[in-house]
């Protein structure tokens, strides 16, 4: 696997796609059973009935820290945040960003090395292809995941756990030729959970499988797996969405009720909506350490969703409203609907305290017709009440305008992706971060941006 480079072009995908009226229904099947509407968001902390007592997670505390769907830039903890810089010639190395100075820098501590042996802590072999970052706690952890395409002495998935310095780096865990890991980690500082299909040696798509969630202890490397279940890799096996605070693991399946062959003669670009729009969504809602689920979370439509350590959000692109979902009970909660500003794109951020970043894009032509323009119109939500604000610091990238990407966070500030710049010609844009107070984002005030100083 190749990770997205810290200086490459970093562009979201988004659909480009006209709002529509559409119904989207959110119902708890198995664990328990909210009502037919979801209440408003003052109403909600009335909790469903149960048809059965949720199994209690072993453990909690987690926070998800990677995501299916997006670019991965690294991983951030409460000093600072960690990344991977490629360079086949000289070796990979481990890049830090220190929140208190804004510096980013090595992960090495001799002033004088070069980076590009084998002793420096900063140092990884090419040969060993991509590392995806992870911190939690006093743990920093090189996750190394393969395809089973490698050759035989990369073609084993494994973890490295180091110091939080890149110290005492060694092998913490490794997987079996033919487990595949999903690239979404939970971690609580003490175990890291992850998802894996355990496939047949030639890797074939539309075989049987096993799918399984997995514990893995960050002290000692031990492995448990606590649940398991067989599936098929045919495009609608169980995605890993990851695990909330309480210690709920999620598993989405997405089934498309309908395809192109539905409307046979008509042009993608007038039935792309309508089949986005019969796509199921069932969530399997499994505690930490449990082998059987407590329920069942269905929802349909036009959707983008994602979990955080407050439940599961998504965003109804039909209707512009976003719903959360508690875990295990199931409630669900309308939180607020956007304004109708003739969105052409949506974009799920993250949640940053007790507020989810979210926003909405327009797409505009230049009077040439030769390029688009994509204006975002960025909002927090606050989790619990529902309560908008506007966000007007914003991403410049190339011609567009867009939602900064959080990178990293603790309890106080925010690292940001608040630049994307580019000269024609002259190869890949560079991006600029910068720091802020979590409050002073939520205020807008510009005046209280860090710029990060990057390396060359």
């Amino acid at each position: 696997m190749k990770l997205l480079k810290p200086r490459q072009t970093y562009r979201r995908k988004k659909p480009r796609c006209s709002v529509m009226a559409a119904l989207l229904a959110a119902a708890l099947l198995t664990g328990c059973t909210p009502p037919n509407e979801a209440p408003p968001a003052s109403e909600q902390d009335a909790a469903p009935l149960p048809t059965q007592t949720p199994a209690e997670p072993a453990a909690t505390g987690f926070v998800t820290l990677t995501r299916e769907d997006a670019s991965l830039w690294g991983c951030g903890g409460d000093q600072g945040f960690y990344e991977i810089r490629y360079d086949e010639a000289t070796g990979n190395k481990i890049l830090y960003v220190d929140y208190q100075t804004a510096r980013e820098i090595y992960l090495c501590a001799d002033p004088n090395c070069t980076h590009d042996q084998e002793n420096c802590t900063a140092w990884l072999d090419p040969d060993e292809g991509g590392y995806l970052p992870l911190v939690s706690g006093e743990h920093l952890l090189l996750v190394h995941i393969t395809y089973g395409a490698e050759a035989p002495e990369r073609a084993i998935p494994h973890i490295e756990a180091a110091n939080l310095d890149g110290s005492d780096r060694h092998t913490l865990v490794e997987f079996a030729a033919n487990e595949r890991l999903s690239r979404t980690f939970a971690a609580n500082g003490s175990q890291l959970i992850c998802a894996l299909n355990e496939v047949s040696s030639d890797g074939q798509q539309g075989i049987g499988a096993t799918f399984k969630l997995v514990s893995i202890d960050l002290d000692t490397g031990a492995r448990t797996d606590f649940y398991t279940c067989p599936v098929q890799l045919n495009g609608t096996e169980p995605a890993f969405l990851g695990v909330t605070e309480n210690g709920c693991c999620v598993l989405r399946q997405k089934i498309q009720t309908k395809s192109e062959a539905d409307f046979p003669g008509q042009d993608w670009a007038d039935i792309h909506e309508e089949i986005e729009r019969s796509a199921q969504y069932t969530c399997t809602v499994v505690p930490v350490g449990s082998s059987q689920p407590v329920g069942t979370v269905t929802y349909s439509g036009r959707v983008y969703d994602l979990l955080t350590e407050a439940g599961l959000f998504y965003l109804d692109l039909d209707t512009r409203t976003l719903t959360r979902i508690t875990l295990p009970n199931g409630l669900a909660t309308e939180l607020s609907t956007l304004p109708d500003v003739g969105a052409t794109s949506f974009w799920l951020d993250g949640q940053m305290g007790d507020w989810f970043l979210l926003s909405q894009g327009q797409s505009q032509q230049n009077e040439a017709g030769t390029s688009w323009r994509v204006t975002d119109s960025c909002y927090a939500v606050q989790v619990q009440t529902g309560e908008r604000r506007e966000l007007t610091i914003r991403q410049q990238s190339g011609a567009d305008l867009l939602l900064c990407t959080m990178l990293g966070k603790n309890a106080a500030d925010v690292l940001l992706v608040t630049g994307n710049h580019a000269t024609p010609g002259a190869g890949p844009q560079q991006a600029e971060w910068s720091l802020i107070n979590q409050q002073a984002y939520l205020d807008s005030d510009a005046d209280a941006l860090r710029p990060v100083q990057l390396l060359p």
